[in-house]
């Protein structure tokens, strides 16, 4: 059986929306990101990163979420997730790694200094530089979703799941998105699907 290492207040969440989309059945091993877990000799020789997720399947050992998502579409999902023709492929590479490389660290960021503030005193200052280059970055992507329901296709891809998890971070800190109603939507639509709850609802079991 796949296992996933990881919980859902980590990457492994796109993960196991991504296994739940695809009908897939696995076990989750519960670990939260910087613990002890992470950090044991056992974890290390399957992540050396000492990060999450990592996933398992048979004698195949894979970290890094984004390919992680691309392998389980490719391998299991007959093009659910996936999109069809290298044009479409090329789209899906571009947006996945826009959002990773454009705005992924800026929205971690965000959400780590609200998290972690010291005496609930979040640094003001700082918080503003990553307001910055989220909207440096976020029009560019709000001109992509107007009109659209999903990030690449017509359907749901590893990319919404990807994507729509990195982008909520900021929100969760209290950036707002009222000047980009299209990705608002967009992130609210796939936070809102059905394997995102059942993830949920796993988790709290």
């Amino acid at each position: 059986m796949i296992k996933v290492y990881g919980s859902v207040f980590s990457r492994a969440s796109m993960v196991m929306c991504a296994l739940e989309e695809l009908g897939l059945e696995y076990e989750n091993i519960e670990m939260l990101p910087r613990s002890e877990g992470t950090q044991s000799d056992e974890y290390r020789a399957l992540n050396p990163t000492g990060k999450l997720p990592t996933l398992v399947d048979g004698e195949l050992v894979l970290w890094e979420s984004q390919a992680i998502l691309f392998y389980l579409a490719r391998k299991y999902g007959a093009q659910k997730l996936w999109v069809e023709g290298f044009a479409q492929e090329a789209e899906l590479y571009r947006w996945s790694l826009f959002i990773s490389n454009q705005l992924e660290v800026a929205a971690l960021d965000m959400l780590l200094s609200v998290k972690f503030a010291r005496d609930g005193q979040v640094d003001e200052q700082k918080q503003a530089v990553l307001v910055d280059v989220l909207d440096r970055f976020l029009p560019v992507l709000e001109a992509h979703l107007i009109g659209r329901e999903f990030l690449v296709s017509d359907h749901l891809t590893v990319a919404d799941l990807h994507g729509a998890a990195v982008l909520a971070w900021p929100k969760l800190a209290g950036f707002d998105y009222s000047r980009y109603p299209a990705v608002a939507a967009w992130v609210r639509k796939i936070l809102a699907l059905p394997s995102q709850k059942r993830v949920r609802e796993r988790s709290a079991g």
